[in-house]
């Protein structure tokens, strides 16, 4: 049987078309196989290299943590208004504090969270009472740093250098407006004289660091330095 020539080179022709068709579309799975595998490395690397900076990133935040040192005085001889030298002594790393929060805390973290009793105190009032022996008075501390109403907190929002330090007035709080039968001694008694204090200490580049300290008040004058050595 004869096949013309012409039907063999078309048939050859075709194949060849098929044949070039199919190796292209293998070399364009394999290139889109590479980019995938390229895209998939190049996101692998990337988030490890995220999390080495964020882990490095927490290294140094931790190594500049500050270091303060307070100082807690009567603030005349025979009076009971305290005053609370606060200083950046460390480290030498850290030049200074871009802002400086100190706040006068609860005896309890979960102050105001109990079940309400018929005609006593709301949560906001327990709240905003201070359950401790002693609040910032109003006009305290350094030229920028007022008190809020509450005498809780206080906030220096200015530089603190390295080795300089600010001052704060303590007063004695009050008992509840609500706590009708109870006098400014038996008040005092229930609180004892532990201040629970938190500075928050701020750097515009390294971050935020919360920094809680108790100072027992029954012996003065007395320093600490915070954080406060693990016992």
């Amino acid at each position: 049987m004869n096949i013309p020539w012409a039907d063999i080179s078309s048939a050859a022709q075709a194949f060849g078309s098929v044949a070039a068709a199919l190796i292209a579309a293998y070399a364009a799975f394999l290139s889109r196989s590479a980019a995938g595998r390229s895209n998939e490395a190049s996101a692998t690397a990337n988030a490890a290299a995220a999390k080495l900076a964020a882990i490095e990133s927490q290294r140094r935040k931790s190594e500049l943590c500050p270091r303060l040192r307070v100082i807690c005085e009567p603030f005349n001889l025979g009076s009971d208004i305290l005053r609370l030298r606060v200083m950046l002594v460390g480290p030498p790393g850290l030049d200074r504090l871009d802002r400086l929060t100190v706040t006068i805390r609860d005896d309890h973290f979960r102050r105001g969270e109990h079940q309400q009793i018929m005609g006593g105190p709301t949560a906001d009032e327990i709240k905003r009472h201070i359950w401790g022996p002693y609040h910032f008075m109003r006009f305290t501390g350094p030229n920028d740093a007022r008190a809020d109403d509450t005498g809780r907190t206080t906030v220096y929002d200015a530089d603190l250098p390295i080795g300089e330090e600010l001052p704060f007035q303590l007063e004695h709080t009050l008992p509840g407006h609500w706590m009708n039968s109870m006098s400014q001694e038996d008040w005092l008694r229930q609180r004892g004289t532990v201040v629970r204090i938190a500075f928050t200490a701020e750097h515009k580049e390294y971050g935020t660091w919360y920094l809680p300290c108790e100072i027992d008040t029954a012996t003065l004058p007395v320093k600490i330095y915070v954080p406060q050595a693990e016992s």
